[in-house]
């Protein structure tokens, strides 16, 4: 009997090894679209802090956490990016309320579609010096 118990200690501990090595390997759902996410510090107005879109399975520049740090609600932000000349221009969507916190990637989206390695900053309406992660 003592020798079936080790063949099956034997057994199931090499299951738990399999098991555990394919789970370490599965990506999780943010690491399998492949996104980096970068904090930033706003600009007033204009783009502060900038940073370049990553090679990576995001194509958009999805705002995942803010901080007004002047006001306990919130603030505008918009997305900049550098067009093809040099200048910066400003996303479609504007300024886009956002209030203070954490958010899912998706939900508040600065600017679609930009390409790898273009510049990109943020700015705020209200004031300048609030902190966003970008998730690209």
């Amino acid at each position: 009997m003592e020798i079936r118990m080790k063949k099956s200690f034997a057994a199931l501990a090499a299951a738990g090894i399999a098991t555990a090595s394919l789970l370490t390997a599965a990506p999780s759902a943010s690491a399998s679209a492949g996104c980096y996410a970068t904090l930033l510090n706003t600009g007033y107005q204009s783009p502060g802090q900038s940073t370049y879109k990553a090679n990576s399975g995001c194509r958009d520049l999805n705002v995942t956490y803010s901080d007004d740090t002047s006001s306990a609600n919130g603030d505008a932000y918009a997305g900049y990016y550098k067009n093809a000349s040099g200048s910066w221009t400003r996303g479609s969507r504007g300024y886009v309320y956002i209030a203070d916190g954490y958010h899912t990637r998706g939900e508040i989206v600065l600017v679609s579609d930009l390409t790898t390695g273009r510049e990109f900053g943020v700015a705020s309406q209200w004031d300048g010096g609030d902190w966003v992660e970008i998730t690209h």
